[in-house]
């Protein structure tokens, strides 16, 4: 069922014989590459690392664009002119720690693609409560009880499994609005088949065990059948920590500038940017 829902809405709205796939080594940019794939799309896939780190993600994505005989672009992500990135994100409305570090490959990756559509699977972790938070919460009836518990002597509003997901899926949703400026930036459109409406429709209708039970995203895993051809794919990693974005933004807290008020934390660094645009004193 999935695999149909992610092909209906490739066709609906790529036109275009050729698609860009951000590629990575989840679960959810293979699926949509392989969706696309078969719904007769000529995939050209595009992965990143940083400088001369070399990830699973990149790996991963080179060696199933290989067995799949897509065309593979490898990107180079520069780590030497990370506060004139920083700026360029800020440009984009990027405000929280997420945006900054999940978006700034990208504005090294967008350059190079040569397709007007480009295909991500944005937004599939949203469903499958992949999170740390979600996982302590949901992933068992120990855990939920545990968390029904916990909000009621500590008097917490308590959120169930749908109202979680889909505060995720309306609301930011990893950055989606700030990667999307990139792609207009560069004059191509940003297709998310895992946000369909008929695709949130079933998924959230289904519980944690169904979606993850007996591996992680077993629904999707079922469905795409090519999955066993690529060996062990790794359970959800977050692209921007698994690729060391993290580790690369924490070196701008020596950054004087960029760290202006001698925070400890990019989280609050990236706070203190947000306060100064709101109050119109940016001057980059």
């Amino acid at each position: 069922m999935i695999k149909k829902l992610l092909q209906n809405h490739i066709k609906s709205n790529i036109v275009d014989e050729e698609v860009a796939v951000l590629l990575s080594g989840g679960i959810d940019s293979i699926s949509v590459a392989l969706a696309a794939h078969d719904a007769g799309k000529k995939v050209h896939a595009y992965s990143f690392q940083l400088g001369n780190q070399t990830s699973y993600d990149f790996i991963k994505a080179a060696e199933i664009s290989f067995k799949m005989n897509w065309k593979f672009t490898p990107i180079i992500v520069p780590t030497d002119n990370l506060e004139n990135d920083w700026y360029r994100l800020v440009k984009l409305n990027c405000r929280k720690k997420t945006h900054f570090e999940c978006v700034f490959p990208f504005l090294y990756v967008y350059p190079k693609i040569t397709e007007k559509y480009v295909l991500t699977g944005w937004g599939a972790d949203g469903y499958f409560g992949v999170s740390k938070k979600a996982m302590m919460r949901y992933s068992s009836f120990k855990k939920k009880r545990n968390y029904v518990n916990y909000c009621k002597s500590h008097n917490q509003k308590r959120y169930n499994w749908n109202e979680f997901r889909l505060h995720y899926l309306d609301g930011d949703c990893a950055g989606l609005k700030e990667h999307t400026n990139v792609a207009i930036l560069h004059d191509k459109v940003h297709v998310t088949p895992y946000l369909d409406e008929d695709i949130k429709t079933l998924l959230i209708g289904m519980s944690y065990k169904q979606l993850n039970k007996p591996k992680q995203k077993q629904i999707v895993r079922k469905d795409f059948t090519k999955l066993k051809n690529f060996g062990i794919i790794k359970q959800h990693q977050n692209l921007h920590l698994a690729s060391g974005v993290d580790k690369l933004f924490e070196t701008l807290l020596d950054n004087s500038t960029i760290n202006f008020k001698g925070r400890k934390r990019m989280m609050d660094v990236s706070k203190d940017w947000y306060e100064q645009e709101q109050r119109g004193r940016l001057d980059i």
